[in-house]
């Protein structure tokens, strides 16, 4: 399935713990980018697909936030991460703002 965000091609991937892993997220979870709390997901935003820009935006975010790092996102289970774009968002959101074609 091709899905694109905004006119440009992404990757995403349905958070789930029952499915078969697809490779590149194997990958993630092998390097301890990708990691699980109970039912949630830990994501190390700034280590996939970096960008200096969205990069320099976390970092300036977690600052004003009072904490360190600002590169994680946690996702729940049937939630959608974007890897492309550095953004985990809920299936309502994904149904919304992503478009898609088989």
């Amino acid at each position: 399935m091709e899905v694109s965000y905004k006119g440009k091609k992404v990757t995403v991937w349905q958070i789930n713990k029952k499915d078969v892993y697809p490779e590149w997220v194997q990958a993630l979870f092998d390097t301890n980018h990708l990691t699980w709390y109970d039912d949630r997901l830990k994501i190390l935003v700034q280590a996939i697909n970096p960008e200096p820009r969205r990069n320099l935006k976390l970092g300036l975010l977690a600052n004003l936030e009072g904490h360190y790092g600002g590169g994680y996102k946690m996702g729940e289970i049937g939630d959608f991460f974007d890897a492309t774009n550095g953004r985990v968002v809920s299936k309502k959101k994904f149904l919304s703002e992503y478009t898609f074609k088989n």
